[in-house]
């Protein structure tokens, strides 16, 4: 158990099994970073992901996945750190901002259910319970993955897994469409009758939502009860700790979390209980990176498990849940609790003398006494005024065009809440870092901004507070969800053809469009030899292209035809084109409309 040599990656973790496809995707996180989230397609489309990635292959894959993914996360805790590329637009209805749960609670589960469909359109079914949000992170994490095929009747406890997805559109910050809802609710009711594959030795398996309002209680003392236990958790409270891991007489109990997180607990805290942190050098040694400088070290634990030993068979609990008295009284978590043989699942299967994971920690020794320092109190405030205005105000951008280019203007249906004294509050497009505007409590918001060009229209906005503490800035941003209206029809074609800016893009957008994607047996090279003739990597020519096009995916026509007419709309574009375009473009662009008149 926990062996840190067996590692595998999200995206690998959502890739479909060769001859399936996705059908649906449904992904809940805490924290969301709207790059990371670009590439979740790739993964569901077959492409293999690097950080540079080829814009049309995102672009593609969103193209074709946005409509079948649904992500639900902490209305404020949206963040986009190296403002990405103008493909955010293709996720603005595929992400659903949560709002709090209760004063002082987040949306905190991490957890997917994909829904895929074989050649036969049988479908299949995968559930993911993580540790780790949907941003980029080099801590430790932890990934449950099972598979399941559905089953006549409820198989597996499947009641709480349809009750935990079934009611996330209710918690959205603003109205999931109807399709979309539709989806939602028809892959909660499926989930019913899902008979789950249980990993080796494991006999039973339980789900776990916390804090839904349909969902049994969680009581965490009785599930936690037990004559030996185990609490890996990065953040620990002193509440949780004493409460429910703190052994009784004649028990034991571990506690493995970071060291600068237990220094903060009161000194009794951690009495009786055998207390461990992530050695430092332990990344370094089990990477190796002088032979491999490939590896990704690994830095902070982030990973949350929870081990009981109860009547001779231990209880593993894996998911989103810290060792908080919030975990378990004011967030909404999700856990998975793993049934099995104490000799494979129990204490010392995960940390006794001879298991790979005791080999990456050290026994905590208590720093100096740590103090919750002003700067990271005040951090921390502002995060959560981020979350109470991104939960609770509902922002609209509304657009026209003018003589200069296309103006908008942002507005709220909901008033401020209040902005503690000393705190400044700005609003921007997340495209524009610099365009900053105040926003002030009391006062309607209403920021009109400059007018730009069609694909520079963002429903994303930059919501960021700052505040002085002994003298030196504090500052906490979070991108927020607007409402876009006004913007035209063929504004994601006027994003999609920015991104295709030479030649060659061009004639990979055309290949991935008839399908030579990776994985469909032609992998996407595509060359110009400088004299004026382009083809696909397997030799074929653009007239060989569309002509397949025409016969195999005629709707690849419609789509390429939206983006052939902005690139003409300006020089740069019409030099994508390739040399002779016209000559083949147009009788296959009239031989497609041809076979629509023909089905009308």
């Amino acid at each position: 158990m926990l062996a840190p040599d067996t590692r595998e990656l999200l995206l690998d973790a959502l890739r479909p099994l060769p001859g399936h496809s996705l059908d649906h995707a449904v992904a809940t996180t805490f924290t969301l970073d709207l790059e990371t989230a670009l590439t979740v397609p790739l993964a569901f489309a077959g492409f293999q992901f690097d950080e540079q990635s080829d814009p049309v292959e995102v672009m593609q894959a969103l193209r074709g996945m946005s409509g079948r993914m649904d992500i639900f996360c902490q209305a404020g805790a949206i963040h986009a750190k190296k403002w990405p590329s103008d493909l955010v637009a293709l996720l603005e209805d595929v992400v659903h901002p949560v709002r709090r749960p209760s004063a002082g609670g987040i949306f905190h589960p991490k957890t997917w259910v994909l829904r895929f469909l074989d050649q036969s359109q049988e479908p299949s079914y995968r559930l993911l319970v993580l540790s780790r949000n949907l941003a980029a992170s080099r801590n430790w994490d932890t990934i449950l993955r099972l598979d399941g095929k559905p089953h006549p009747k409820s198989a597996n406890g499947g009641e709480p897994l349809a009750q935990f997805f079934g009611a996330l559109p209710e918690m959205a910050v603003s109205p999931v469409s109807p399709g979309r809802r539709e989806l939602l609710d028809a892959l909660a009711d499926q989930l019913r009758r899902v008979e789950w594959e249980l990993p080796a030795g494991v006999r039973e398996a339980h789900f776990h939502p916390i804090g839904i309002s349909d969902a049994r209680p969680f009581q965490a003392e009785e599930h936690f009860r037990g004559y030996r236990k185990l609490a890996i958790s990065p953040f620990v409270g002193p509440g949780a700790v004493r409460s429910i891991f703190r052994p009784k007489a004649g028990q034991t109990a571990v506690l493995v979390s970071r060291g600068d997180e237990l220094d903060l607990l009161p000194s009794d805290a951690l009495e009786h209980l055998d207390v461990y942190e992530l050695d430092p050098a332990a990344s370094l040694a089990l990477d190796d990176v002088e032979e491999n400088t490939n590896q990704t070290v690994l830095t902070d634990l982030h990973a949350k498990i929870f081990v009981v030993e109860r009547a001779r068979l231990a209880r593993t609990f894996v998911g989103s849940a810290n060792a908080t008295s919030a975990a378990f009284g004011r967030n909404i978590e999700f856990l998975c609790e793993l049934v099995g043989p104490v000799a494979k699942f129990g204490v010392n299967a995960m940390v006794g003398d001879d298991a790979p994971f005791r080999a990456m920690l050290t026994p905590y020794v208590a720093s100096a006494e740590a103090e919750d320092d002003a700067a990271s109190k005040a951090e921390r405030e502002l995060e959560g005024l981020l979350f109470d205005i991104a939960g609770g105000v509902r922002f609209r951008t509304t657009v026209t065009q003018g003589d200069d280019g296309w103006v908008a203007r942002i507005t709220a249906d909901d008033a401020l809440p209040p902005i503690p004294e000393g705190t400044g509050l700005t609003i921007a497009p997340h495209n524009r870092e610099a365009e900053t505007y105040p926003l002030r409590h009391a006062e309607p918001v209403d920021v009109e901004l400059p007018p730009r060009e069609l694909a520079d229209l963002t429903a994303f906005l930059q919501l960021t507070a700052c505040r002085t503490v002994e003298g030196q800035p504090v500052q906490c941003s979070a991108v927020v969800c607007s409402r876009l209206e006004g913007a035209p029809d063929d504004r994601f074609q006027t994003i999609l053809a920015r991104q295709i800016d030479t030649p060659e893009k061009f004639m990979r957008l055309l290949a991935l469009l008839i399908g030579f994607a990776a994985g469909s047996g032609l992998e996407a090279a595509v060359t110009g030899n400088g004299q004026g003739s382009w083809s696909a990597g397997d030799g074929q020519g653009v007239l060989e292209l569309l002509a397949r096009a025409l016969s195999e995916r005629p709707d690849a026509i419609d789509h390429l035809e939206g983006i052939v007419e902005h690139l003409r709309r300006s020089p740069n574009g019409r030099s994508v084109l390739p040399p002779g375009w016209d000559d083949v473009w147009l009788p296959a662009l009239e031989a497609r409309r041809a076979m629509l008149a023909d089905d009308s």
